[in-house]
Parts: C-alpha cells; sequence; structure tokens
C-alpha cells in the first residue's frame, strides 16, 4: 500500500489531493492488485471517491483482489452513496469476481438495506445467481446475520 492509497483509505480527501500534488503515483496497485480507487471505497468519504475518479488514472471497472471492483467495495463497507456515484461513473453492476459473487452478494454481506435496494433497482443482477460454492446473495444475507435482507430478496423473486 501506498501513502496516497493509505490516505485515500481513511477518506483524508485533502491529504489525497496534497500527495498528487507533490507526484504521487495513483496507477500503482498493491501486492494484491487493489489500486487507490479500491481503497477510496472502502474509506467513508465520497468526495475522496470522486477526486480519484476526477484524476482519470484507474480504470472504474478495474480487478483488485480476487477480482473484486470498485463498486463491489464500495457495497460491501455499505456506502451506497460511492456505489451511486460509481454507477454514474461507468461501473459495470454486471461483473462477479473471481469466486462468482456480484455487487448483490457484496451488498448482502455488508447488510446496508439502502444499498441492496439500489443495486436491485439497477435491474442488472440476477437475484438467484449462485456463487462459485453455489450460495446466493439472499444465502449470504442470512449467513452474515442479516435476516430481513434476505427476506427483500425473497419478496423480490429470489429463492428460500
Amino acid at each position: 500500500m501506498t501513502p496516497v492509497m493509505a490516505a485515500a483509505r481513511g477518506g483524508h480527501r485533502d491529504v489525497v489531493e496534497l500527495l498528487v500534488s507533490r507526484g504521487a503515483d495513483v496507477s500503482l496497485v498493491d501486492g494484491v492488485g487493489d489500486n487507490i480507487l479500491h481503497y477510496a471505497c472502502e474509506g467513508r468519504d465520497r468526495t475522496t471517491v470522486g477526486f480519484v475518479l476526477s484524476l482519470d488514472a484507474v480504470d472504474v471497472n478495474s480487478r483488485g483482489d480476487v477480482g473484486m471492483t470498485p463498486v463491489m467495495r464500495a457495497a460491501r463497507w455499505r456506502h451506497r452513496d460511492m456505489v451511486e456515484l460509481l454507477v454514474s461513473r461507468g461501473a459495470d453492476v454486471s461483473l462477479v469476481d473471481d469466486d462468482g459473487n456480484s455487487i448483490l452478494h457484496y451488498a448482502c454481506m455488508g447488510g446496508d438495506r439502502t444499498t441492496v435496494e439500489f443495486v436491485l433497482s439497477l435491474d442488472a443482477v440476477d437475484v438467484n445467481a449462485r456463487n462459485s460454492i453455489g450460495e446466493t446473495a439472499a444465502d449470504l444475507a442470512r449467513r452474515w446475520g442479516h435476516r430481513q435482507l434476505s427476506d427483500l430478496l425473497v419478496s423480490r423473486g429470489a429463492l428460500q
């Protein structure tokens, strides 16, 4: 992880801007393939994500650790506003990671109902899609203790 990645992860836009102004290379990836946008999507600051996107140095659909995209990372960390921003900037919500998990799987792991509802509103993800070990998003919601999300998915056509 580079210092600019750490600043992005912490949601410190001012530090990210300072490091970029001093020549920080925002195109670098860490040892597992995550880049500054992946880290920014873990932070709690939407403006940091917007700034990173404005640099046009990182692909919004870049693959990081286990093939996770930035929008998957944002969904996992319960950041609906970032998910919406990334989608508006071209994030492909139909992609799956190396284990077959979709953005809906990640949103259900995170447990934020508004993120799950937003992902469902995009009508781009199969609510019954299974990952590589056969789990649906509803299965993951139940396993992670988010029964209300499982019920929501069932009401939207998910198998029980």
